[in-house]
């Protein structure tokens, strides 16, 4: 894979990039994407519910939940966080669909 990596910082960036491009192969994701999310980074529980702007996880979801209405493969996923909590929560999110499909 030669691809050039194209970086989206939110979740609006990262929605108008799958919607108006070929589904790429790869995506990583990190779970926090603004100043906000930071202060969850050593959080046992992460308070979704509160947060003002989506994460990572909310772009992994929509990306799940998008993958299933149109019929497509949902592609190699990455996870790059420091978030240890945010990272056992996109792992998670991913086992779990990826064993529905399957």
């Amino acid at each position: 894979m030669n691809e050039p990596w194209h970086i989206v910082r939110n979740f609006k960036q990262f929605k108008e990039y799958i919607e108006k491009n070929e589904m790429p192969e790869l995506i990583s994701f990190d779970h926090d994407l603004t100043e906000e999310h930071y202060q969850y980074s050593f959080s046992d529980n992460i308070p979704y519910e509160k947060i003002k702007e989506e994460t990572g996880f909310h772009c992994l979801l929509w990306l799940i939940l998008y993958c299933n209405k149109n019929n497509l493969k949902l592609p190699e996923i990455l996870i790059h966080t420091q978030n240890i909590s945010g990272y056992n929560n996109l792992r998670n999110l991913k086992d779990i669909y990826s064993q529905l499909k399957s």
